[in-house]
């Protein structure tokens, strides 16, 4: 893509391009949140051109393919597509990039899904050059959703915690799983970066071996406004939507609901 590849990026490359990362994504259900924002904005799904970012092993295409008029599906993790190739062959699952979607022309789409906070695995330039690949491939006045690691999380800066059990084998498994993360916080914990608009975290996600970028609403809004998206709805961890100001602490993620202008 003609520039150099951020420390962020390598940290995450190394998780999400791993040979079975795809064995910790074997969900097929919708978070709460998912299945209202799908459901109150199906009229831009339904008999729709659908994108999909960060497909995964295919949890969310379930729920878009059979709606949409045309789905097509996107994940920068080789491991990822060729595991959704495999399993779903008659979809449409290409290898590429939030931030260079250039497969695609121009207003393609009626709704871009990036759910799972894909976009929180860029470094925070690639971020706007994402938000602003999402809004060149998205028609005048068609949507965006998208989630994203939020910032006044009560535990966003939060270390590895052991969690006990009475049971000799379960407290095993944890103690060695609490080790292992308490490794990986060490070793990523380094790259940990907090400033005013937003803070760089390795967070519970794969045993805290990533490093995923965290802010809050108003700047969220502020990035999405910057690339000609206005911010619509914000649906909190519960799938309620929230206002601006309104506390959003129990929440580890927001879904974010934008519109192309």
């Amino acid at each position: 893509m003609g520039y150099a590849i951020p420390v962020q990026d390598g940290v995450n490359q190394a998780v999400y391009f791993s040979p079975r990362v795809y064995s910790r994504y074997q969900s097929r259900h919708l978070t709460p949140r998912e299945a209202i924002c799908l459901q109150k904005y199906q009229q831009f799904i339904a008999d729709k051109d659908v994108l999909d970012v960060g497909v995964g092993t295919g949890r969310t295409t379930g729920y878009l393919a059979p709606l949409a008029r045309n789905y097509e599906a996107v994940d920068y993790s080789p491991v990822m597509v060729a595991y959704a190739r495999k399993a779903m062959p008659d979809v449409s699952i290409q290898q590429a990039d939030f931030r260079d979607l250039s497969t695609f022309r121009n207003e393609t789409f009626d709704f871009v899904f990036a759910t799972d906070n894909v976009i929180d695995a860029l470094a925070h330039e690639d971020r706007l050059r994402a938000l602003g690949e999402a809004c060149r491939v998205l028609r005048p006045g068609k949507i965006l959703a998208l989630s994203a690691h939020n910032l006044n999380y009560t535990k966003a800066f939060s270390g590895p915690e052991f969690d006990y059990h009475s049971n000799p084998r379960i407290f095993a498994a944890n103690f060695v799983q609490y080790l292992r993360r308490l490794k990986n916080y060490k070793r990523v914990g380094r790259l940990r970066t907090t400033n005013s608009d937003y803070a760089l975290l390795n967070d519970t996600g794969h045993d805290f071996a990533c490093l995923h970028y965290y802010t809050a609403r108003s700047i969220m809004k502020g990035q999405l406004e910057s690339v000609g998206l206005r911010l619509v709805e914000v649906f909190d961890n519960d799938g309620r939507s929230i206002e601006e100001g309104e506390d959003d602490r129990d929440s580890p993620s927001l879904l974010y609901v934008a519109e192309r202008l």
